[in-house]
């Protein structure tokens, strides 16, 4: 049995039905990461006396990211190098300040890869003093314009989740009372 006389146009159809269908169901796999959002969850270790950082990024971000950040070097999110210079950057861009002001150094602990998000590790000793602290976040901002930057702070048992972005690049917590 043919279509329009032939089978040859028969198959065409098909082929070309099967290509529009496959279109259709893959696009929205191929359009499902849309936004450019880190995720950072700041929670206190007690047993440790520190506060651990927990920074995951989109894997697909972070490789875009690594050729815009170190154009030529070949760096990719799942070699030690690439997660070091990924590292780097969150060193260089995110600041954190004591309620006087004073810069925190978190130092860097590790990294992995956790599904579709490369997952790098930082702490700090404990701070001493309670108040007011602040996270002033540019991270990636200069490599998507639209970067998001979530902030979970999970310490206490309080969970607070802030929001920055290009516009508003700095969030304040309360620690302590």
């Amino acid at each position: 049995m043919t279509i329009n006389g032939s089978r040859r146009a028969l198959l065409a159809k098909l082929v070309g039905l099967s290509a529009a269908l496959g279109a259709a169901t893959c696009a929205p796999r191929l359009s499902a990461h849309r936004a450019h959002v880190t995720l950072t969850r700041l929670t206190a270790n007690p047993a440790a006396g520190s506060w651990e950082m927990v920074h995951s990024i989109h894997y697909h971000d972070a490789a875009v990211a690594l050729r815009r950040l170190a154009p030529g070097e070949g760096l990719q999110p799942t070699s030690p190098k690439g997660q070091a210079r990924l590292m780097l950057e969150i060193e260089r861009t995110m600041r954190w300040l004591d309620p006087a002001g004073n810069a925190l150094s978190p130092r860097a602990v590790g990294a992995e890869l956790a599904a579709d998000a490369v997952v790098l590790y930082q702490e700090l000793s404990t701070p001493a003093a309670s108040g007011r602290y602040q996270l002033e976040s540019r991270f990636l901002f200069d490599v998507f314009p639209e970067q998001r930057h979530n902030l979970s702070v999970e310490l206490a048992g309080d969970k607070v989740a802030l929001t920055l972005n290009a516009n508003t690049p700095r969030a304040t917590f309360e620690v302590g009372g």
